[in-house]
């Protein structure tokens, strides 16, 4: 048995970038140690010890709140994102360049939900991507004077289909449409990229899944909240792994008091164990959460039993993600005064 199962020196060079890369993430004890500050100066201190201390201390003192953090816990997401696409070359660089678009889609959908609540935004509540990894005008979009000019100026972009939903969007009077088509968009591209990866099926089975979860998460949302079907349809990712059109379909169309069984019946039944009776409640949010957080689990997993496989690099830039949302979750808690065991319950560990 070889002990590098990688062929490609390509591969092998962003493999073991990734490993010391990983290094510098927070750990789940360290996360755990925050989420007990009885303050944000407290959170402050400690972040000054670590990564985001050049960032942090270049905020005035007067302006720390947990909105100035989460610029910063945002910025150095979009840093590691775009660091990996950088030192990556052919179909490596464009699966992690579109693997980054999440960042992109997020925008999108932040910007559409504020023109939608007919309320401002700036720039600096966007997530800072490098212009040479996106067509977007995103200072025109935040200019627009309301959501149709916003999805306007997506014209010539690949985001060109969300001028589509405008129609569904007026008749439901909810951007969850263009939030399906958003990520529908993304995952097309990302799902054709995976499929010329050299070691794509630990990729594909990670992303798949992700995307199959997403459906159902946003499909049992929309049902809770009594929308019709139509909508719950639209609004749907069109790409599948596990999950087969017709077991979504079923979903949406069975009485609320049956779908925790029709869950049962596919591949992603083990994600709905003991969910049951958060089905058909307004308590999706910790459906959502539960689900997510076993992704954090199997994603923090897959680094450790699969070391030297490409699917390292991409479980890498997940944890990422969930450190960033884990550090916004904290100091927005604090800053509502959140007790220690209700922010616990909402924190990826």
């Amino acid at each position: 048995m070889k002990l590098f199962p990688l062929r490609s020196p390509g591969l092998i060079y962003i493999v073991t970038r990734a490993h010391g890369l990983r290094t510098h993430l927070l750990k789940p004890e360290d996360i755990s140690v925050l989420s007990k500050a009885p303050d944000l100066s407290t959170i402050v201190e400690a972040l000054l010890k670590g990564d985001y201390a050049q960032d942090v201390s270049a905020i005035p003192s007067e302006k720390i709140n947990a909105i100035s953090l989460t610029e910063i816990f945002y910025k150095k997401l979009a840093d590691r994102f775009y660091f990996i696409a950088k030192i990556t070359s052919g179909s490596l660089r464009k699966f992690f360049e579109d693997y980054a678009k999440r960042l992109e889609v997020e925008n999108i959908k932040r910007i559409l939900r504020v023109k939608h609540g007919k309320e401002t935004i700036t720039e600096e509540a966007l997530v800072p991507i490098p212009r040479e990894y996106t067509a977007v005008n995103f200072p025109a979009m935040v200019g627009a004077k309301d959501l149709d000019e916003s999805v306007g100026i997506l014209k010539e972009t690949i985001y060109a289909p969300l001028i589509d939903g405008m129609e569904l969007y007026k008749r439901y009077n909810t951007t969850l449409i263009f939030e399906g088509l958003l990520d529908s968009l993304y995952f097309k591209e990302l799902w054709y990229d995976v499929q010329k990866l050299p070691e794509k099926d630990d990729i594909r089975n990670m992303i798949g899944k992700e995307m199959d979860l997403k459906n159902l998460i946003l499909a049992l949302g929309l049902k809770a909240k009594n929308q019709p079907a139509e909508l719950i349809e639209a609004s749907l990712i069109k790409s599948y792994y596990k999950l087969k059109k017709r077991m979504i379909s079923n979903v949406i169309q069975e009485r609320p008091e049956m779908t925790f069984d029709v869950l049962m019946e596919t591949y992603y039944s083990r994600y709905f164990q003991g969910l049951r009776d958060f089905l058909g409640k307004d308590m999706i949010g910790d459906v959502e959460h539960s689900i997510f957080n076993s992704l954090f689990h199997e994603h923090s997993k897959i680094m450790s039993e699969k070391p030297l496989r490409l699917v390292f690099v991409p479980a890498y830039l997940s944890l990422c993600e969930f450190e960033a949302r884990n550090l916004t979750t904290i100091t927005t808690g604090k800053q509502l005064g959140l007790s220690e065991e209700r922010l616990r319950s909402i924190l990826f560990l």
